[in-house]
């Protein structure tokens, strides 16, 4: 029960931030991708009874939840469905990819930010 709060309070934080990106046509920045994350763990602990242990040892935590996506992807590769195989080490690579570009774009804002305005 104690993280269903948690959850609300995040959801509601999301949705916020969806509005304002909406509302100015804007790119997500990394915090708005770490509220979207902080979701995902807090509900994976809440529906898998590790919610006290998101408090005392997160990264238990997110380990697990990484290791059930493996499983997830295991699954996916023998449904036999119309679902594209889903190889976990290759979203994995991507992921990184996809990391290391948010991280750049919004370090390179922060500069852009921080130059003093021309002088006209």
């Amino acid at each position: 029960m104690g993280k269903r709060p948690a959850a609300l309070k995040i959801r509601n934080q999301i949705r916020s931030v969806n509005r304002r990106l909406a509302k100015d046509n804007a790119e997500p920045r990394n915090a708005d991708r770490s509220l979207w994350s902080e979701l995902a763990v807090v509900s994976f602990a809440g529906v898998t009874g590790l919610s006290e242990d998101l408090q005392i040892d997160p990264e238990t935590v997110l380990c697990d939840l990484l290791a059930d996506l493996m499983h997830w992807c295991d699954v996916q590769k023998t449904n036999h469905s119309e679902v594209e195989s889903i190889d976990f080490e290759s979203a994995l690579s991507r992921a990184r990819g996809h990391y290391s570009e948010e991280c750049a774009n919004e370090q390179k804002d922060v500069q852009i930010d921080a130059l003093p305005s021309p002088s006209l």
